[in-house]
């Protein structure tokens, strides 16, 4: 358990500064005393439950992100990371298969397609709303910038579906009523 305590300090520490948070930002988030972080980071006083409930919440942190060494940390993330290997395995055979098709392209293709899927990638990627004079938006309670999810994820995909099902009934019928065999 002295181990770790002893890890708290500098994971408090290395999480309030992936955050850009002074302490006492950090304090005022988590309604405690200024020097009550201080003296956390480095490992002068021991937070209560309570006080490591609240920077677990706030941090969205596991117990181990907050207590653990950075072995642990790296252990834990380890599952996570297999489950996306066998989930991308699949993926990653269609990209060997299409980088041999691009064998056959020109440079100038090749160009051409890059810059289409540079567009379609910025389509799925979270984005910062700004105003007219580029200023974020969305800001939380600290003042951190707030990104958006995806263009994509605002889209009514299951309509959009149902209407193209839609179309595709009206196809097939119009098929068979002016194709009849």
């Amino acid at each position: 358990m002295i181990n770790m305590i002893e890890n708290l300090g500098p994971n408090v520490k290395r999480l309030r500064e992936k955050h850009d948070m002074t302490q006492e930002q950090l304090a005022q988030a988590i309604e405690v005393q200024p020097n009550t972080i201080s003296k956390i980071e480095r490992n002068k006083r021991s937070p209560s439950f309570d006080t490591l409930n609240r920077l677990a919440r706030f941090f969205n942190v596991t117990p181990v992100d907050l207590l653990g060494s950075p072995d642990e940390q790296e252990i834990q993330s380890i599952p996570a990371i297999l489950d996306r290997v066998d989930e991308y395995l699949p993926k990653l055979k269609e990209v060997h298969q299409l980088t041999h098709q691009l064998e056959d392209f020109s440079p100038r293709q090749i160009d051409y397609l890059v810059d289409q899927i540079n567009e379609i990638a910025k389509f799925f990627a979270p984005y910062i709303e700004m105003d007219e004079d580029g200023i974020p938006l969305n800001l939380d309670h600290n003042g951190r910038v707030i990104e958006s999810p995806s263009h994509y994820r605002q889209l009514p995909v299951k309509e959009i579906d149902r209407i193209y099902q839609e179309i595709e009934a009206i196809k097939t019928f119009n098929q068979d009523k002016f194709n009849p065999e």
